[in-house]
């Protein structure tokens, strides 16, 4: 947990939103919806640029998991 400490409140929602919406679906979407969301986010200021970062990063590796 000591990873989320960074984070603030709503930036561990979507980051645990995105993960879990992987785990269920992995790339579909709902995975993309959410992934647009955050962007929106971003882009609004937010959430930080780290926090997308891993979002993004999160959801590449549900597609690379269910492609290979």
């Amino acid at each position: 947990m000591k990873s989320f400490e960074r984070y603030s409140v709503l930036e561990c929602e979507l980051i645990e939103r995105v993960h879990r919406i992987g785990e269920l679906y992995g790339n579909s979407p709902e995975l993309k919806e959410a992934c647009r969301e955050a962007y929106a986010l971003y882009r609004s200021g937010k959430i930080s640029t780290e926090c997308y970062g891993k979002i993004y990063s999160e959801a590449f590796d549900n597609y690379l998991g269910l492609t290979i």
